[in-house]
């Protein structure tokens, strides 16, 4: 396992996958299973090219949420269970369109967070974002909701292992997922895709992410491995 060591080009031999990090190190494996979104996949440098039905599939394959915002404020108490609410609202007044209590049952520290509904591209303000989302809160819940211990915002639009330019464009429908025939059997069968995208049943969810990896263990070839193989 190597952390914070991006992967740059899969190249196929006729017994091996060869792993070039980038970092420069290389690593070489009998079977790969690429368990991430195939839109991101499809940036990796592949030797020889994937077919361009492959690439097609891979690159049209939306990665559900990924053009998502989240806030969250973190506060010592749920003070808005003692004025009797839930702490989940609806919204299209503020950033915020779902809001959510993200609080244990008992002690702290408590939070409420919500998805933001500003589109990709009109939320590069960080500052101001934050400002709105905090006045959102109080017209909400009231006038403790102004100073949150913390307020954090994730942008997985801009996360570049999360999304790509393709996936800021916001989506209306759940897409159609499973493993499409043209990203099967690649390089003899040794590159698998297990991806949550790749899952047929609940595609883009961790329930996806748990179907896609049983069905591609049941692909993958048990076979001995040197100390050198991975």
């Amino acid at each position: 396992m190597h952390l914070n060591s991006p992967v740059r080009q899969l190249e196929a031999s006729i017994d091996a996958i060869t792993v070039t990090l980038a970092s420069g190190r290389v690593m070489t494996a009998r079977q790969l299973v690429l368990a991430l979104p195939p839109r991101l996949a499809a940036q990796l440098e592949f030797a020889p090219a994937l077919p361009v039905p492959t690439i097609t599939a891979m690159t049209t394959c939306a990665t559900w949420m990924a053009g998502q915002a989240k806030a969250v404020a973190v506060f010592d108490t749920p003070f808005w269970r003692d004025q009797g609410l839930s702490g989940d609202a609806m919204s299209r007044r503020g950033p915020m369109v779902e809001i959510h209590d993200a609080s244990p049952a008992r002690d702290g520290p408590c939070a409420l967070f919500g998805f933001i509904g500003v589109p990709p591209d009109h939320r590069h303000d960080r500052a101001a974002l934050e400002q709105a989302v905090t006045a959102q809160l109080v017209r909400l819940f009231g006038p403790q909701a102004a100073a949150p211990r913390a307020l954090h915002l994730k942008d997985w639009a801009a996360d570049p292992y999360t999304a790509t330019d393709a996936d800021r464009a916001p989506l209306t429908s759940h897409p159609r997922y499973g493993l499409p025939d043209a990203m099967r059997g690649l390089w003899g069968g040794r590159l698998l895709f297990g991806g949550t995208e790749t899952a047929a049943h609940f595609g883009g969810y961790l329930e996806g992410a748990l179907e896609a990896a049983e069905d591609v263990l049941s692909r993958v070839h048990h076979v001995a491995q040197s100390p050198n193989h991975a």
